[in-house]
């Protein structure tokens, strides 16, 4: 499924990575009636940047692989336009489907979980810039959305969210992800590619 077209756009590059860490302050204690309540401190999760080109997706691939393993986490997949911005995002699925996003055309991907109503399907939410529905842009841009995937919402500000069969091979998704950030961004010229891989909270 990799797009030729998307492949002209992005710089030759050997993948690379960089982590960090994301630290939440921890809860204080609450006094409840008599009761002393206390309350758990948040856990860590590291952040992982990898750089890479649609020549080369191991690296991401195997991040979903891993996060698949363990129903947690989340990738922010985000075309790079201009060289100064390498801060990461914190876009995920549930701030997608409020609205609120970036500003700039990416996409979130959330692998399977289950959850209180049962197994929930992998999601890819795609947020653009376009300022209306986008399902008839991609069809018409020949990344049509696969016929097993279901639409749950096109909205012009919330952007685009897709849940994908839970069987559908992680490269293919990730293929269809650049192809579609690459037809959405077009005619802007993308020279990189970044996924900010929200890895599994630590135990």
């Amino acid at each position: 499924m990799a797009s030729s077209a998307a492949a002209g756009r992005v710089s030759d590059q050997e993948p690379t990575q960089t982590r960090r860490r994301e630290r939440r302050p921890a809860r204080q204690t609450v006094r409840t009636g008599e009761c002393d309540t206390p309350r758990v401190a948040r856990k860590l999760r590291s952040i992982e940047q990898v750089h890479f080109s649609v020549d080369e997706l191991t690296q991401v691939v195997a991040r979903m692989t891993r996060l698949t393993s363990a129903e947690d986490g989340w990738i922010n997949v985000i075309p790079k336009i201009n060289d100064n911005d390498e801060k990461p995002t914190s876009l995920g699925f549930l701030t997608l489907l409020g609205g609120g996003g970036p500003g700039v055309t990416m996409c979130t991907w959330v692998p399977a979980y289950h959850g209180r109503r049962g197994l929930m399907r992998p999601s890819l939410g795609i947020t653009h810039v376009t300022g209306h529905r986008v399902f008839a842009d991609l069809h018409r841009l020949a990344v049509a959305i696969p016929e097993t995937w279901f639409v749950e919402q096109d909205h012009p500000r919330r952007g685009l969210v897709l849940r994908i069969s839970s069987d559908e091979p992680h490269e293919q998704v990730l293929e269809w992800a650049l192809r579609a950030l690459s037809a959405l961004n077009s005619p802007q010229l993308i020279r990189a590619w970044r996924a900010d891989v929200y890895l599994p909270v630590e135990p």
